[in-house]
């Protein structure tokens, strides 16, 4: 037998099912939107789910590769050192600093600009960690 709402409060079951789901599902259209370069629209998706679930390692994890992909350092940095304070033995938040020490300080416009002297090697890095990320789905799988 299936409830079709909460005995105790009367909530809609289905839509209540819905909104669990929902930061998963917004998780996954990221992950599409960042395997197509559409990195803009990823880093607002996974930063609308770090808004409803702040605690959610993944999608911050998720929101500084996007951040960093569109060059914003500062927000990448800002979600990696976050994500580092939870746990501190994240090995793709160590990485990502790692990679954006090694990078020079922006002096330009707050534009995504690539930076003009960063190394063969750690773009090469930069771009194997976002294929490794953006690779892969949320746990959660939405209905």
């Amino acid at each position: 037998m299936s409830a079709s709402a909460c005995i105790r409060c009367g909530t809609p079951l289905q839509n209540y099912i819905q909104l669990l789901n929902y930061p998963a599902r917004l998780f996954n259209e990221g992950l599409v939107k960042a395997r197509h370069g559409e990195f803009e629209q990823a880093r607002d998706l996974f930063a609308a789910v770090v808004y409803w679930c702040p605690r959610d390692l993944e999608a911050r994890n998720a929101l500084a590769m996007a951040c960093l992909a569109m060059h914003d350092l500062l927000e990448a940095r800002r979600q990696w050192e976050y994500v580092l304070h939870q746990a501190p033995a994240d090995a793709l938040a160590q990485r990502g600093l790692q990679q954006i020490t090694a990078q020079p300080p922006s002096t330009s416009s707050p534009e995504p600009v690539p930076a003009p002297s960063s190394t063969p090697q750690a773009h090469t890095n930069i771009k194997h960690a976002k294929k490794q990320f953006f690779g892969r789905k949320k746990g959660k799988k939405p209905s």
